[in-house]
């Protein structure tokens, strides 16, 4: 209940029922946690709009704006009245910095659904493969192998091991890790690590 209610104060808007949190084609840089109701996603085919899921309490949706810079796919409709909390991208980074248990949370499940959404992945900028290596770090350093650690990132990310030793040598000049001169990862500084998440560096 308190989280509830923290969540409710700091980010609540009420949406009436028929009324769209956000319409197929939109920009935007916000997702969404739903604290009560119940929201239908919907996608246009022609003139028939067609009804890909409905969500309900403790559920979120609209993450693509934040990992990568497309529209959005799909529309979302209040179908009752619904208390949602809107996170902006800077919620977002400060969730990530005061949480550890929210950010493994949400590392496990943007990818899962990023290796499920081919859209996405492929519109996904570099800044923010870089956020989920960051992450990774986070939770699973020092690794056991940096071999299997490349492989879980690369899984996790939908991309190749040859892309993701670049995103580990752009941390290095970043100054979040040290490389060894076999290429291994030799210090990972978690301090520096935290404050670039909170800094929310932008490319492209």
């Amino acid at each position: 209940m308190k989280t509830y209610e923290r969540l409710l104060r700091k980010f609540g808007k009420v949406y009436r029922k028929g009324a769209y949190v956000f319409r197929e084609g939109e920009t935007g840089r916000e997702m969404y946690y739903i604290l009560s109701g119940k929201i239908q996603v919907e996608k246009s085919t022609g003139h028939v709009k067609k009804v890909l899921t409905e969500m309900g309490p403790g559920e979120y949706f609209g993450e693509m704006a934040l990992l990568a810079d497309i529209p959005r796919s799909a529309s979302s409709l209040a179908v009752e009245d619904s208390v949602i909390a809107v996170i902006s991208e800077d919620t977002f980074h400060r969730l990530l910095r005061e949480s550890t248990g929210v950010s493994l949370l949400l590392l496990r499940e943007f990818s899962y659904r990023l290796k499920n959404t081919t859209e996405a992945l492929e519109g996904m900028s570099r800044s923010w493969l870089k956020l989920l290596a960051v992450l990774y770090f986070i939770k699973e350093w020092p690794f056991p192998s940096c071999r299997e650690a490349l492989s879980a990132l690369a899984a996790v990310t939908g991309r190749q091991v040859h892309e993701i030793m670049e995103i580990i040598a752009e941390l290095e000049r970043d100054g979040v890790i040290t490389l060894k001169e076999d290429g291994d990862v030799g210090t990972f500084y978690r301090d520096r690590a935290w404050q670039y998440l909170e800094e929310g560096e932008k490319e492209g």
